[in-house]
């Protein structure tokens, strides 16, 4: 096969995979779910042939591709009307911190070590489970973190935040007073 038909079977085929891709919506372009994956790596392995392979029609990949492509839209509206297709194909999120309390089974049954939830949490700014109130696995593979909310302020901490204030309009005050009498006199 000579170097200018691959070049040409590469780009045509590269802009019907785009093309492709494209209309199976940006759900496709986002966090990939395993389904997905297998979808698009589908997709990669018909495009290499395709390139490569001069015995196989270049219509035969443009055929597979819009066979996977088709294939990835049903799947998909099957699982947006059925709850049960969805979790088999895209699978379920798993907590793993509930409350500041790491799940250590439901950890154990996805393969994350305690250092892995560690760094997860560090990449979202989160130093101490303690500051959790949920962390999620979600079906793409992603570490979702929700944080506890702030402790109330104590007594003494909404104390000085009142007299700081109060000082502040104080000042004020003082200040319209001065600007008052000056302009009277």
């Amino acid at each position: 096969m000579n170097t200018l038909l691959i070049i040409v079977r590469f780009i045509s085929i590269y802009i019907v995979a785009l093309i492709i891709v494209r209309l199976m919506g940006k759900r496709a372009l986002g966090q990939l779910s395993l389904f997905d994956l297998v979808i698009m790596a589908g997709i990669g392995d018909v495009i290499i042939v395709i390139g490569l392979e001069q015995q196989v029609s270049f219509w035969k990949g443009v055929l597979s591709l819009l066979v996977l492509g088709g294939l990835e839209l049903f799947l998909s509206m099957i699982s947006y009307r059925s709850k049960l297709m969805a979790n088999l194909l895209e699978g379920k999120p798993t907590l793993l911190v509930n409350d500041g309390m790491m799940l250590e089974e439901n950890m154990a049954k996805e393969h994350i070590s305690y250092s892995d939830l560690q760094q997860e949490l560090r990449q979202q700014g989160v130093v101490k489970i303690s500051q959790v109130s949920k962390a999620v696995l979600e079906a793409c593979g992603k570490v979702s973190v929700i944080v506890k909310e702030d402790e109330p302020e104590s007594e003494v901490d909404l104390n000085r935040q009142l007299n700081y204030e109060l000082a502040a309009i104080r000042q004020e005050l003082a200040e319209l007073k001065q600007a008052l009498m000056l302009k009277e006199s």
